[in-house]
């Protein structure tokens, strides 16, 4: 687990260092990383790492983890295994290197045929339906567009944001 982590993430020496990263990388707030640092920054990495291992290695990342002494923190990082369990792309840290290229590739291929369609086809869409009820009044088909206008723009946006996401993930792992 610990070449596989530090060939993921290029730690800080200094344990305390170590903490204050690995806290940033799962969004926890450092009060609540109050403790032995290597025990934390030991248990963090389990965190991160626990969808690659094995049950036997889930099963001592999970013991450290219990083994903090701050009740929060503990609770905090068994939320962020099952969480990363559950549906990875709730936790991008959890994500191996090529899981990202795929997720990058994906809404780079989504916003490149946005892109071809318009710059954002919702916006078309939205902008002519409400024209069109301004002028003619309101109909069921005015209405259905404009309703699926406004969901164009939400998945072109929620993209846009995953692309951001998956990119600045693996850039702090470069």
């Amino acid at each position: 687990m610990k070449s596989d982590f530090l060939a993921r993430y290029n730690l800080p020496k200094n344990n305390t260092e170590a903490v204050r990263y690995l806290s940033s990388i799962l969004n926890i707030p450092l009060h609540l990383a109050q403790g032995d640092a290597s025990k934390i920054s030991l248990a963090m990495a389990g965190t991160i790492m626990y969808r690659q291992l094995d049950r036997q290695s889930r099963q001592q990342a999970m013991l450290s983890i219990h083994q903090l002494e701050h009740n929060q923190l503990k609770s905090s990082l068994i939320s962020k295994c099952t969480d990363a369990l559950i549906n990875p792309q709730w936790a991008e840290w959890s994500l191996t290197n090529e899981e990202l290229a795929e997720l990058l590739k994906f809404h780079n291929q989504f916003n490149r045929w946005s892109s071809i369609v318009g710059a954002n086809p919702g916006l078309y869409g939205t902008a002519g339906s409400a024209w069109m009820i301004i002028k003619n009044g309101a109909s069921s088909g005015n209405l259905a567009t404009l309703i699926a206008s406004i969901a164009l723009i939400g998945v072109h946006e929620f993209s846009y944001y995953e692309t951001q996401k998956y990119s600045n993930e693996l850039e702090r792992r470069i």
